[in-house]
């Protein structure tokens, strides 16, 4: 236990700290990877008909790598900081049919399941042209199931927007945290929304108890769910090819730092799993959460996966919604407390600061959780050889769906 950090954290400070790694079982491995990642390549013929705005990327979810020069020499000046190497972004902010990170775990999660069926209705076979999966006699075979999940937002929307797509009867439990234009989207999609008056640990657990009753509902945990976690893990498929044609070089003499923003834990996670899965030691991944909703910061501070903000007096609330988690995701926390490099934390002032930056001087509109993870990069020291060699790598979560009204509203174009 890391009793100054954990006093500091319950003061509302911003906090930088290198995690004790520790051992553990192995819950998943490289074969569970490339079975999730031969799975989504099965459904990319599905994904061009059904989005067709994934025709650039072979209808794989996928989005670009960005240098963002600018961007670091303002950083640099704002933070007081040197940024050794260049810095990237990792654009999830932009990515297909929901236009956030959780679109990886959540369309990996209802396509598994929608797989299951078709393949056990003997209506579809693995070597299928999956396109077909588009027709109407399959809405009809799914709309017979339902699916829910408890959310702040974006994994609600990527669970319902894709599920509803192809036909399957979606509920949403949406906490206090989610905004209102998100859950307008999902119900002008044919979701089921149901605001709950609590926060996600809350709605989630009324979306299990519920989800319990029918037999027919298949409720998709994110506090526990290995299909969320492998459809996070297999970002670096690609990501490593865009950085290689970037001329990007990663060995035991080039790091490559990574800095993800964190809410459950599942989706930095998973893309944490699989960089290190493949790059093992010449990788440093490094989670981003707000002041008030810390869960994994606290849990490896702790080191203990049962843990609450809630017991150390936090949890007021973040302007950063997709990251208002209370409590972390048991799973992704016995695997990353194997490999995680570190934690940090931003106030909610200072991620709205760091939005505002990167769209002054990259054009990029993403959400305050997503600039969360920009407060850590160059304070992430953490022993690590070779540092002026390094690569940063900021994973940008969710803005491309985001109302222009709403832009306004946080003063992005202060």
């Amino acid at each position: 236990m890391n009793k100054e950090i954990i006093n500091d954290m319950q003061s509302g400070q911003e906090v930088f700290f290198c995690c004790t790694k520790e051992t553990g079982k192995e819950i998943l491995t490289q074969e569970d990877i490339d079975d999730a990642w031969e799975r989504m390549k099965r459904f990319s013929q599905y994904v061009k008909v059904a989005f067709p705005e994934t025709e650039k990327t072979d209808g794989m979810i996928d989005s670009p790598v960005r240098l963002i020069h600018e961007t670091k020499k303002e950083l640099e000046c704002k933070e007081n900081v040197i940024i050794s190497g260049d810095l990237y972004v990792k654009r999830d902010d932009c990515l297909a049919v929901c236009g956030s990170l959780k679109a990886r775990g959540g369309i990996y999660t209802v396509f598994k399941y929608a797989e299951d069926i078709a393949i056990r209705s003997g209506m579809l076979k693995t070597t299928d042209n999956y396109a077909v999966l588009n027709n109407e006699e399959f809405r009809q075979l799914f709309s017979r199931y339902k699916i829910s999940v408890g959310s702040t937002g974006n994994l609600g929307m990527s669970i319902g927007l894709s599920g509803s797509k192809l036909g399957f009867d979606v509920t949403v439990y949406m906490s206090e945290e989610a905004k209102t234009w998100k859950k307008n989207m999902l119900k002008n999609a044919g979701v089921n929304v149901i605001e709950f008056e609590g926060d996600y640990t809350s709605a989630l657990k009324l979306a299990r108890n519920e989800a319990a009753k029918d037999a027919n509902t298949y409720f998709v945990d994110d506090e526990d769910s290995k299909e969320l976690f492998l459809g996070y893990s297999v970002a670096y498929k690609t990501l490593l090819h865009q950085l290689e044609e970037e001329g990007v070089i990663i060995d035991d003499t080039h790091p490559l730092l990574v800095y993800l923003p964190c809410g459950v834990g599942g989706g930095p996670g998973g893309i944490t799993f699989g960089l290190k899965e493949t790059l093992g030691e010449n990788v440093y991944c490094f989670f981003g959460e707000p002041t008030q909703m810390p869960c994994m910061a606290l849990a490896m501070a702790e080191g203990r996966g049962d843990v609450s903000v809630y017991d150390i007096g936090l949890g007021n609330g973040t302007i950063a919604d997709g990251l208002a988690c209370s409590s972390p995701s048991i799973l992704a926390y016995e695997i990353m407390k194997t490999m995680l490099d570190g934690c940090f934390t931003i106030r909610d002032e200072h991620s709205l600061e760091l939005s505002r930056l990167l769209y002054r001087t990259s054009g990029i509109k993403a959400e305050p959780s997503s600039c969360v993870a920009l407060g850590g990069v160059g304070k992430m020291m953490c022993d690590i050889e070779n540092i002026q060699n390094a690569t940063h790598l900021v994973w940008l979560t969710g803005g491309s769906l985001v109302p222009e009204e709403e832009w306004e509203r946080i003063g992005l174009y202060k």
